[in-house]
């Protein structure tokens, strides 16, 4: 018997040819186990004077009994075992031996499926089923392509997922710097107020028209908006870090130059960095006007004294350390 007749006999019967032929020999050896045990039991319950067992009559020796008076023969149940496992073993070889013989009877000649009928036999849960493969039918190669799609789509998910997640962060850290501010009452207490917080000095302000940052409707001249201007500062970082770190070797090894460094104020250093900064952006947009004795001369005005307190809010704002609850 091969693999496809096995498969077909086990469809078609639900359990296996072996399955039902090993039922059959368990079956016929549990009766053998009944009979052995039904005849232990009567030779135990049998007298040992009719099974054979008897002393000697000499009259040298005086039996052993029991409580009853009985004479015991303690040879009679050492013998019954051993007979009893001999019988036992013979009735199970000449099981074995005449089923092996049905084992090879029954697989070739009953449960068994002639190998030029095997492909023509259709059970009756196949009828009306086609087992041509379609144009559409799955391969290999395309369902690993799926699942490598899948496996790209997930990782595209988790990604937009932790960015959707740091962008809530920073909506949520630019809400809290917009929602209040803290104002002081007149005799020193702190109260915390609803108040919001007027930003709007860094697109509409003189300054901010000055500078063509963001957007007024009234003129019609072009403006760029705040993030045109913020993205092109932060693209310039890296390039002044790294021109800063070029510099600083060299400021070092001039004389005096260690100890004026030592003692001048951070403070100091970032407000020079920062007129650096503004007067080289007004140089590059063409507002910077050179004077007589060739130093610059930059058009200011006179800010507002609301325009001064919402900086000063800002920078308090993001230069507060947090106070612990």
């Amino acid at each position: 018997m091969n693999d496809a007749t096995t498969s077909l006999l086990t469809e078609h019967f639900s359990y296996t040819p072996l399955s039902l032929i090993d039922d059959i020999i368990n079956s016929i050896n549990n009766l053998i186990y009944q009979a052995i045990s039904g005849l232990e039991t009567s030779l135990i319950a049998t007298p040992p004077e009719r099974l054979g067992f008897a002393h000697a009559t000499n009259g040298s020796t005086i039996p052993e009994t029991d409580e009853d008076g009985n004479v015991l023969y303690p040879e009679a149940k050492l013998e019954l075992e051993n007979g009893l496992h001999q019988l036992e073993t013979l009735l199970e070889a000449n099981v074995d031996k005449a089923f092996d013989k049905f084992e090879i009877y029954l697989l070739r000649n009953i449960l068994t499926v002639p190998e030029d009928l095997l492909s023509w036999v259709r059970l009756k849960h196949y009828e009306g089923l086609s087992f041509t493969a379609s144009s559409d039918t799955p391969t290999p190669e395309t369902i690993n392509a799926q699942r490598k799609k899948l496996l790209e789509t997930r990782k595209l998910n988790r990604s937009l997922k932790e960015e959707c997640a740091s962008n809530d962060a920073v909506i949520s850290q630019l809400k809290s710097i917009l929602s209040t501010v803290e104002t002081a009452k007149p005799n020193g207490a702190e109260e915390k107020a609803a108040k919001p917080l007027d930003l709007s000095f860094l697109t509409s302000s003189p300054a901010a028209r000055q500078l063509r940052v963001g957007v007024d409707a009234g003129s019609n001249v072009k403006h760029t908006p705040l993030t045109t201007n913020t993205t092109f500062i932060l693209s310039q970082l890296p390039a002044l870090q790294a021109t800063l770190e070029n510099l600083r070797p060299k400021l070092a090894s001039l004389p005096g130059s260690g100890e004026a460094m030592e003692t001048k104020s951070k403070r100091d250093e970032r407000k020079a960095y920062i007129e650096s900064r503004i007067r080289l952006h007004l140089e590059r947009a063409g507002q910077l006007a050179m004077g007589d004795d060739g130093n610059p001369v930059v058009a200011g005005r006179r800010i507002d004294i609301s325009e001064a307190h919402a900086l000063e809010n800002v920078a308090n704002m993001l230069t507060r350390e947090p106070q612990s609850s």
